[in-house]
C-alpha cells in the first residue's frame, strides 16, 4: 500500500505530465511538436501492450482443460477512459488550435485508434472521442468546420470524412454493429438521409372536357377508319 506521501508524489506526476501535453499541443511551436509526438507514440505503444497482455485471458479449454484460445477481456468503455483520456484537463481553458496543430492531433488520435484496434479489439473512432482526446467540444470542431480560415475547414473535412468511412467500412464488414454505427454517424457526423422532393401540383384552369371529348372522337373514328 502507497503511504499518503508516494499517493502525493504520484498524483503530483500525473498533473505534470498533462501539463506537459498540453503545451506540447497547443503551446509550443509547430516545430518543437513532432519530436514529442514521436515519444509519445512510444509511451502509448508500451502502455497498449502491457494492458493487452494483462487482459490476455483464456476463452476456450479442450477437453483436459487446457486452455487453446485467448482473447482480450476487456469493453469499449474501459478503452475510451483509459487510452483516450483528454491531452488537456478539463477544468482549464479550451485551448484554441491552429489547422497543423489541429491535424497533428488528429494524426496522434488515429496512430492510438490503430494500436488499439490491433493489439486490443475493435474500438470504432468516433468525432467524440477525438475532441476528448484533443480537449474541445462538438460544438468547437463545428465552429472550426465553418472558419474563416480555409486551411482550418480542409483539415477538419478530412477528419469528418476519415471518421465518417471507417465507421462505415467496419460496420459493412461487421466489426461493430450497422445500427448502432448510422446512428452514431447521423447524430455525430451530422450525415441526415435525402428527403423525396415535395412536389405540389395546383391545377389553375379548369380543363375544357367537351374539347377533349371531342379530339378523343376524332382520333377513335381515325384509328377505326378502314383505308
Amino acid at each position: 500500500m502507497l503511504d499518503n506521501e508516494e499517493k502525493f508524489e504520484l498524483e503530483l506526476k500525473r498533473q505534470n505530465s498533462v501539463r506537459e501535453l498540453e503545451q506540447f499541443f497547443v503551446t509550443n511551436k509547430v516545430d518543437n511538436l513532432l519530436e514529442k509526438i514521436d515519444e509519445q507514440k512510444e509511451k502509448i505503444v508500451e502502455e497498449i501492450t502491457k494492458f493487452a497482455q494483462d487482459h490476455y485471458k483464456p476463452c476456450k479449454w479442450n477437453k483436459d482443460g487446457e486452455p487453446i484460445n485467448f482473447e482480450i477481456k476487456t469493453t469499449p468503455l474501459v478503452i475510451d477512459n483509459y487510452f483516450f483520456k483528454s491531452i488537456v484537463p478539463i477544468t482549464s481553458q479550451e485551448p484554441m488550435y491552429n489547422a497543423e496543430k489541429l491535424g497533428m492531433v488528429f494524426d496522434y488520435y488515429c496512430f492510438i485508434l490503430a494500436e488499439v484496434n490491433d493489439k486490443i479489439g475493435q474500438f470504432p473512432s468516433s468525432l467524440t472521442s477525438f475532441c476528448k482526446l484533443a480537449g474541445i467540444t462538438m460544438y468547437t470542431l463545428r465552429s472550426y468546420r465553418n472558419s474563416s480560415d480555409i486551411n482550418m475547414r480542409v483539415v477538419v473535412e478530412k477528419i469528418y470524412d476519415q471518421i465518417g468511412d471507417t465507421n462505415l467500412t467496419m460496420s459493412q464488414l461487421g466489426m461493430v454493429n450497422e445500427r448502432t454505427t448510422i446512428f452514431k454517424m447521423k447524430s455525430q457526423n451530422e450525415m441526415i438521409e435525402k428527403e423525396q422532393p415535395k412536389i405540389n401540383i395546383n391545377i389553375v384552369e379548369q380543363p375544357d372536357i367537351e374539347r377533349i371529348t371531342e379530339r378523343l372522337n376524332k382520333y377513335k373514328q381515325f384509328s377505326t377508319k378502314k383505308g
